[in-house]
């Protein structure tokens, strides 16, 4: 009877995960549907190709490396220091390219993140350590893309003139406050208590377990990972800033790649609003929300032509899928996961 039970959930949810990747689908095939349908035109298009310097890919390709190696560098280097286990550079840069590969060959099966801490905690033999450290790490990256994002506005000329700007340096100075329970485990642990009061006053009472829960779970990662010398926190809050930095110059060198040339700041917030738009889970890898964001905000506020920012975003797919391929390139050579190991580590989380 349990065994009847425990399949007719297993086959429920992959009836709805395919459900729910057919509706991305759709949703994708509408959204390029539309973008070509209203804004796309193929002379246009043609004449917009003969502005892109092909020359200036091999810099691009340098940079990201750049950063990919910085970001895995970074999760070694705050594994060793708070859990004193070598994980070592190359084996993190080789397992986030892993990662980005089962991320867009198994949406909605096999999270990227997952597989991360599969292959982390595997290789360290620490489950919640490995796991503490990548919650850590991803929440900071968040925080500083929206503060980054915030402070690209502040200086954005165009604010001036919707009398917007007042309200976004306050923004900003309130997200650059947010980095205060990252270097320090009493405001983490003060923050907890507060998250914890809000939910209960939720009226979700459904959801407000499960909340708590994961709130705590958050909450619990980063007391643990701030509960170590002040140096090596703020260390790693550079290396988090300087990432996304590497992120801002990669942008404004693909707008002068596809021959947009607009101020440097105008990479600073379109980088954090191209993210954010990227992280609602309604399309694969971004396509169509992606294309259909650039083009309206580089259309809207600088009447960037439609066919360049379609040209700009087909770059910035075309620059993971490179990553992606290479991840995958590693996985033929012998870096697949153990399925049954993998699902049972998802359970006992």
């Amino acid at each position: 009877m349990h065994t009847n039970n425990g399949q007719i959930i297993v086959n429920r949810k992959k009836r709805n995960r395919l459900i729910f990747n057919i509706m991305k689908l759709l949703i994708t095939g509408a959204i390029f549907y539309y973008i070509f349908y209203k804004y796309i035109q193929y002379n246009d298009f043609l004449s917009a190709l003969k502005y892109v310097q092909p020359w200036m890919f091999i810099y691009l390709l340098i940079i990201s490396l750049i950063f990919r190696y910085l970001n895995a560098y970074q999760i070694h280097y705050y594994f060793k220091q708070v859990f004193n286990s070598k994980l070592g550079t190359n084996f993190v840069f080789k397992v986030q390219l892993i990662s980005s590969f089962y991320g867009l060959v198994l949406p909605g099966d096999l999270a990227g993140g997952l597989i991360t801490w599969y292959m982390l905690s595997d290789k360290s033999g620490k489950k919640a350590a490995s796991a503490s450290v990548i919650i850590f790490l991803r929440l900071m990256s968040i925080i500083t893309l929206i503060a980054f994002t915030a402070i690209g506005l502040v200086f954005e000329e165009k604010l001036i003139d919707i009398n917007l700007r007042v309200y976004i340096i306050i923004l900003a100075v309130l997200f650059l406050l947010m980095f205060i329970p990252f270097v320090s485990s009493k405001a983490a642990t003060i923050m907890k208590q507060f998250s914890r009061a809000i939910i209960q006053i939720t009226p979700a009472g459904n959801w407000r377990n499960k909340l708590i829960h994961l709130s705590n779970k958050l909450w619990d990662s980063v007391i643990t990972c701030t509960n170590v010398d002040l140096g090596v926190i703020l260390w790693t809050v550079c290396m988090s800033m300087l990432c996304h930095l590497f992120l801002i110059l990669i942008t404004y060198l693909l707008m002068i790649m596809v021959g947009i040339n607009l101020p440097f700041q105008v990479s600073v917030w379109l980088l954090g609003a191209i993210n954010l738009v990227q992280m609602l889970p309604i399309s694969f890898a971004g396509l169509g929300v992606r294309d259909i964001s650039i083009i309206y905000l580089l259309g809207k506020y600088y009447q960037v032509a439609p066919e360049s920012s379609l040209i700009l975003s087909t770059l910035f797919l075309a620059f993971n899928l490179i990553f992606i391929l290479i991840g995958g390139m590693f996985v033929l050579m012998g870096g697949t996961v153990d399925r049954q190991k993998l699902l049972d580590y998802q359970q006992m989380n």
